[in-house]
């Protein structure tokens, strides 16, 4: 039986010409663990956690207001503390559910103020006073207005502290506290990268805990013997504030904020009222 010949005189089987390939270009992808922030995730905050806006008549001073945040990238709320597995932890309570320190927000919303109130110096509004924002966080200033907040927790937070409560009681093998703070969390690897040599530096391993995305807490303030002045400060506060926690500059902490009161946002009525006392450049009143 008669052998197949290909073109080139060799027996066997028959070769098959395939087109030519393009060149394939290939880029170097360094892994990473932070957020990559896409054209879609980039959208107004406050606008995702607004609701049906108040009128301003409809505010008062001595109903209480409800703040509420939403996480937009991972959230890292850190303790200070390390343990031989987490190298940076965040703040959890006693049955591992996630809170936002009152403390912690009080500071964030100062700052925020002052960040207001250097853009519209910059920008010659006339927006607030800056001794208001001051007395209105207590910040060198001695007077009877006072802002109080307390910690902020996810929705429903009583009913789900108690049943886990009861749960890790009776059951500590099965439930335990990092168990249910892995729910809402979990655990990110970075280290150091040798520019020279390309490979990792030897004992830069770390890693940090952080609350992912989408994660909502909110909680009640009070303002003590305040005016509506003040409250327009703390919505600029709110409305300016967009990040918060650590690696902010990597992409983590971005949050929305707003006040509520019964139901409403409370808002756009009150940055309305501070912008109406601005005047325009070279007309400061």
């Amino acid at each position: 039986m008669a052998k197949n010949r290909n073109k080139d005189g060799k027996t066997g089987q028959k070769k098959i010409k395939y087109g030519k390939k393009e060149p394939v270009v290939r880029q170097s992808v360094q892994e990473t663990d932070e957020p990559q922030i896409r054209q879609a995730d980039i959208v107004d905050p406050f606008a995702m956690v607004q609701t049906q806006p108040a009128g301003l008549g409809d505010i008062d001073l001595a109903a209480p207001i409800r703040i509420h945040i939403r996480t937009f990238s991972p959230l890292h709320l850190g303790t200070g503390y390390a343990d031989i597995h987490v190298d940076a932890d965040v703040v959890q309570d006693d049955v591992g559910l996630p809170y936002f320190p009152a403390k912690r927000l009080k500071g964030l919303l100062y700052e925020s103020g002052c960040e207001v109130a250097e853009m519209a110096e910059t920008a010659e509004l006339d927006l607030f006073d800056r001794a208001e924002l001051d007395t209105l966080f207590r910040r060198g200033r001695a007077e009877k207005v006072q802002l109080i907040l307390h910690n902020l927790y996810m929705e429903q937070y009583e009913e789900i502290h108690a049943d886990l409560k009861y749960l890790e009681e009776k059951y500590p093998s099965i439930f335990r506290p990092e168990d249910v703070l892995g729910v809402y969390a979990n655990l990110r690897w970075q280290t150091r990268i040798n520019r020279e040599t390309g490979i990792a530096e030897q004992t830069t391993l770390h890693n940090m805990r952080v609350i992912e995305k989408g994660a909502e807490f909110s909680g009640d303030i009070r303002l003590d013997n305040a005016k509506i002045e003040h409250l327009c400060i703390l919505a600029l506060a709110v409305r300016n504030l967009s990040q918060c926690g650590g690696k902010r500059t990597r992409g983590f902490g971005r949050i929305g904020c707003t006040l509520r009161q019964n139901g409403k946002d409370i808002v756009p009525a009150l940055i309305t009222k501070a912008l109406g006392r601005q005047g325009r450049k070279g007309g400061r009143r």
